[in-house]
């Protein structure tokens, strides 16, 4: 491309803001000129893309789901805080009427994602470590950093389909144990008992949230792997097409 140029975020006000389209896009190059070459557009459109993928560090971001040894501790603590409440569950199943074979199925699948938790963070590290390297070599963020860190970079988006889809296998169990957790936590026995209280009230928030989590990605759980890596590859050029009809509209009005 041989030049450099900014991308311009901007809010969009009244009725655009109304209907969910709060931000418009424009391209400025070095001059100061608005962009106006529609594959030119396309092709900032997928930089810009990965860039804000590849260094945002705000919430939400790659950067911010690494996570220090402190922090790995902890979820290692909420995960283990929750296996300990399904064992006060299985204790009572009986008495309690709750299905044995839907604590098992939601604790296997617990332990899994606690290995998967450590290796995600390896794949993070590395990922942050080839960014780190290739943006050092250059000036400005072109497609050359791009294609040097996409392998690193779909490692790591593979590791949350693969959490995604794990915790997509208890989908059936969620509901019914957050129920269950609440039923045996709820019991005059063990109310005041912070002992057996903590690890339930963890069962019970985990298993909602594990409840959004499938509602919010459900478009990915539906997606085969072969699919969803297409996906994290077209990612740039799809983001690119919106921003693009974008434009297309504000010239229109």
């Amino acid at each position: 491309m041989g030049n450099t140029y900014k991308e311009v975020i901007f809010e969009k006000k009244g009725i655009a803001s109304l209907i969910g389209k709060k931000k418009g896009y424009i391209y400025i190059d070095a001059n100061n000129k608005v962009v106006e070459d529609e594959k030119t557009i396309m092709r900032l459109g997928r930089i810009f893309f990965f860039m804000e993928a590849f260094l945002n560090d705000d919430n939400g971001s790659i950067i911010k789901a690494l996570q220090n040894e402190e922090e790995v501790e902890k979820n290692k603590t909420d995960l283990e805080l929750m296996m300990k409440g399904f064992e006060i569950i299985e204790k009572m199943n009986k008495k309690y009427d709750i299905e044995h074979n839907e604590v098992v199925k939601v604790k296997d699948i617990l332990s899994k994602l606690i290995e998967l938790r450590a290796k995600t963070n390896l794949k993070l590290q590395d990922f942050l470590k080839v960014v780190q390297e290739e943006t050092s070599k250059q000036k400005y963020f072109d497609e050359n950093i791009i294609e040097a860190c996409m392998p690193a970079y779909k490692e790591v988006m593979t590791c949350n389909y693969e959490k995604v889809k794990l915790i997509a296998k208890g989908a059936s169990s969620y509901n019914y144990l957050k129920k269950a957790a609440e039923k045996v936590r709820k019991k005059y026995t063990i109310r005041f008992n912070v002992t057996y209280t903590e690890p339930l009230m963890k069962v019970n928030y985990m298993m909602g949230y594990f409840e959004s989590l499938i509602r919010a990605y459900e478009s990915i759980i539906n997606m085969s792997y072969n699919q969803y890596a297409k996906s994290i590859v077209n990612s740039g050029k799809t983001n690119a097409e919106f921003k693009l009809l974008e434009l297309r509209n504000k010239k229109k009005n």
